[in-house]
């Protein structure tokens, strides 16, 4: 039975005499027994489950840490705890899987438990400029006690904040026995939302809400990057011979970007800088997970020309697809996707890491990365340690887009035991603008499919914290990176009903209505810069059906305060996407002008300024704003930002290439 469903039974169910009543107004909470010596989160998350019991019942329940003596004769337990096997005789504590959870209850006890693994010993893990206090390798309790709050007592995060948390009724604390055992298949989660990920600032009430949907505490820590881009600055002087070979007889020269550079897969030298890195890594921490072969960026650029390199392409005579690579003074050449070598590399550095590391846990990770990287190896079968990072942006994309990226992503599946979806989102339909860009029957169709092919991870480049327009998208991702076999339809319509109580039917229809233009807009359109068209689309005639809901919807909730406001929030987004819209519209007049009218830019900036000071009337669009504000990302919706002449002819389907 599926979570929500399982949840309504218990919800809706006659109340049976062997019941846990966890509180009520005439009794003392039941207390939680956090285990002994709890890591972090763990004890974070108890206090947490005692916040929202205290928010429902209207009493705190006390924590105590360690089982008391005599034990309680009732208690919440998080953890797991030696207790618990003479409480629950029945149930089997065992964890067998990575994050697994069990839940249970009886007459007198709830467990909340799951696996946690944890080293004292390295309380802190550092990436980069990131700071990660607290650092666990699962964090298996603390997501138990997010999934008891969510599908048993009934608790919902819709999206961050007060307004987005929604609490049932103190009926809620009536729990019948059970027993529930789940663990997760996508173990890498927090690259979802990747610029909400654990560092060292100030917990943040986005962050807050994807730890509540158990992506923040996963048990994968992925790098969605190119984490070798530092190499050349460290190596060219002391180690030319690692880099790319260029047709001029140079290493590295091209292109100028450093963080562009390219390696020589082929080099012995390289294989032990490389290893000797990875070394670094743990020594600084004993537990890294990953350990990088990917490319840098630049895919068409710069790649080596050495014989051991390419002696791992295929012959271009072979190959049914030849690429236009290029190098420095307009050298151009047709060769095979580099599939094949990549594979190769991992392989070969992921030898002799076994060799160099026989007793660590570690994943070696390569890109399967654009049409440099595509399609599938020919002839290259990873080992099992190796991990694709499969970069294929079938997400929220045209249909001439999303099937062969869908078929390389199966091939690729094919050949690797460890996959990683890593899309990259674009802005096909204003996602970058904090647009309503709602892709919700395929948010359903594509995590389906690439759980159906053994994913174990997901990483995507970028959401950002828009949710008054993307609340319904966000939650539906969040849901079902934790569980992709669940019902979607039932986890959105059960986000409509709590979000919009009685106005649920007037605005489920509105994000109906945004969902299905937003499809056709993208289905219709077979460009990178779709997005510019987005005034065509998104017509007066679908405003004003937009409109017509929410006067409906503000009528059906006038009587309910939370889902008024609840209503009056999604409407802030609609405002702010339909001046977008406007600004769009003004600014195809613009160019379509060859932005000499200085009349017209004046009013564009005038109703950027307006709407600037409209979005900081609500501290989380307005930070997102400022991200916006007359850069690369605001591309097309302000004179500062105009779009470029190739990006104008690509909208208009006049450059496929």
């Amino acid at each position: 039975m599926k979570p929500i469903l399982l949840l309504l039974c218990v919800l809706s169910g006659s109340i049976r005499a062997a019941d846990l009543v966890l509180a009520s107004k005439d009794t003392i909470p039941l207390p939680i027994i956090l285990a002994k010596d709890a890591a972090l989160h763990t004890r974070a998350a108890a206090t947490d489950l005692a916040e929202h019991l205290e928010v429902i019942g209207g009493k705190r329940p006390a924590i105590i840490e360690g089982a008391p003596e005599p034990l309680p004769k009732q208690a919440i337990w998080v953890g797991y705890q030696p207790a618990l096997d003479g409480l629950f005789p029945g149930t089997d504590f065992t964890f067998t899987h990575p994050e697994e959870i069990i839940l249970a209850a009886n007459e007198n006890h709830v467990a909340i438990t799951g696996r946690d693994r944890w080293d004292p010993k390295h309380p802190e893990f550092t990436d980069g400029p990131k700071t990660i206090k607290g650092k666990q390798l699962e964090y298996g309790t603390a997501n138990a006690v997010f999934t008891f709050l969510q599908e048993r007592i009934g608790v919902r995060w819709l999206y961050p904040g007060k307004l987005g948390t929604d609490y049932p009724g103190a009926e809620s604390l009536r729990i019948a026995p059970f027993t529930y055992r789940y663990h997760p298949q996508f173990r890498a989660r927090a690259g979802v939302f990747a610029q909400l990920g654990l560092g060292s600032r100030k917990e943040t009430d986005g962050q807050i809400w994807v730890k509540h949907q158990r992506l923040l505490l996963d048990s994968l820590y992925l790098e969605g990057g190119h984490p070798l881009k530092d190499w050349w600055e460290k190596y060219h002087q002391t180690k030319p011979e690692i880099f790319a070979l260029q047709p001029d007889g140079t290493r590295g020269t091209f292109p100028a970007d450093p963080e562009s550079k390219k390696l020589c897969e082929g080099e012995p030298a390289l294989w032990q800088t490389w290893l000797d890195e990875m070394q670094q890594r743990f020594t600084d921490y004993p537990h890294w997970q990953t350990l990088p072969t990917m490319a840098n960026d630049g895919y068409f650029s710069g790649h080596c020309t050495d014989p051991r390199s390419r002696a791992w392409d295929p012959d271009p005579a072979e190959s049914k697809v030849l690429i236009n690579m290029s190098w420095a003074n307009g050298h151009t050449e047709q060769w095979p996707p580099l599939s094949d070598r990549y594979a190769n590399f991992a392989n070969k550095l992921s030898e002799l890491a076994k060799a160099r590391f026989p007793d660590r846990d570690y994943f070696v990770v390569m890109n399967a990365y654009g049409d440099v990287g595509n399609p599938a190896p020919l002839k290259t079968t990873l080992r099992d340690d190796v991990l694709v990072m499969a970069v294929h942006n079938f997400h929220m994309r045209h249909p001439a887009e999303r099937e062969p990226k869908m078929q390389q992503f199966d091939e690729w599946a094919k050949r690797a035991k460890q996959i990683v979806w890593r899309p990259n989102l674009g802005n096909q339909a204003g996602l970058a603008w904090g647009f309503p860009d709602v892709p919700l029957q395929q948010t359903m169709q594509d995590f389906r499919f690439v759980a159906d092919r053994g994913t174990i991870g997901l990483f995507f480049d970028m959401y950002y914290e828009n949710w008054a327009n993307l609340s319904p998208y966000y939650y539906l991702v969040g849901q079902l990176a934790w569980n992709p076999q669940a019902d979607g339809n039932a986890i959105l319509e059960d986000f409509y009903q709590r979000s919009y109580g009685p106005a649920a039917p007037a605005m489920k229809r509105y994000w109906t209505l945004l969902e299905k233009t937003r499809q056709h807009f993208v289905d219709s359109i077979e460009s990178r810069f779709r997005v510019t068209h987005i005034h065509e689309h998104y017509t007066d005639e679908v405003l004003a059906q937009a409109e017509s809901m929410f006067v409906e919807a503000e009528k059906l909730a006038a009587a309910d305060a939370k889902h008024a406001a609840r209503v009056h929030f999604t409407r802030c987004g609609f405002i702010y996407a339909r001046a977008l819209v406007e600004q769009r519209s003004l600014m195809a007049r613009w160019e379509a002008g060859k932005s000499k009218d200085k009349e017209l830019e004046q009013r564009i900036r005038t109703q950027w300024a307006e709407l600037r000071q409209t979005v900081s009337t609500f501290p989380e669009w307005a930070v997102f704003f400022k991200r916006m504000d007359s850069t690369e990302r605001a591309a097309g919706l302000h004179p500062d930002a105009p779009i470029s002449k190739k990006m104008l002819r690509d909208a208009a389907g006049l450059d496929k290439n």
